[in-house]
């Protein structure tokens, strides 16, 4: 009976940690495809950045182009005010668009920054897996060892005694 006990804490041990592993391992997948998607995402705010940028970029040259026609329809010449009023109208084109491209930087950096974190956590649900597997296996053996160590040994039980007057009485 000894030995089924044995075996039966042995094997407890054993689903327990395979149990642990399996649960590290998932966690690691569940990681390494959000970090993908992170990725993903980071690339696609790139992306997006770009194309309003250069939407942004197309608009402003249009304007422009538009202002510089105006000032050689009306007569003036692109020298003095016109044209500090032309400088600040592309400087300030240039920023919006710049601006537009540091936004989708910015969020593509978090989401790279959120990939690996997601990578990370993983990695770490993996490594406490292993380690909780091993506690598992450690308990385990432990509880076989004392159980086997008992083996036909009967286990000392609490009795009483009292004393009659005839002797005394052990109960059980």
């Amino acid at each position: 009976m000894f030995i089924a006990g044995a075996i039966a804490a042995l094997a407890g041990a054993a689903v327990s940690a395979y149990g642990a592993i399996q649960q590290g391992q998932q966690a690691d997948q569940m990681g390494r495809y959000n970090a993908k998607l992170a990725r993903l995402q980071a690339q696609g705010a790139q992306d997006a950045a770009n194309a309003d940028a250069e939407t942004k970029r197309r608009q402003y040259d249009r304007v422009l182009a538009a202002q510089r026609a105006r000032y050689g329809a009306s007569g003036v010449t692109t020298e003095g005010s016109p044209l500090l009023v032309m400088l600040g109208s592309e400087e300030e084109a240039a920023l919006d668009v710049a601006r537009v491209q540091h936004g989708g930087a910015v969020a593509a950096q978090g989401l790279e920054a959120e990939a690996k974190l997601y990578r990370y956590q993983g990695a770490q649900a993996r490594r406490a897996s292993y380690l909780s597997a091993t506690g598992s296996i450690l308990s385990g053996v432990a509880s076989a060892g004392g159980i086997y160590a008992q083996g036909g040994k009967k286990t000392p039980t609490t009795a009483s005694t009292r004393t009659t007057p005839y002797g005394p009485v052990y109960t059980p």
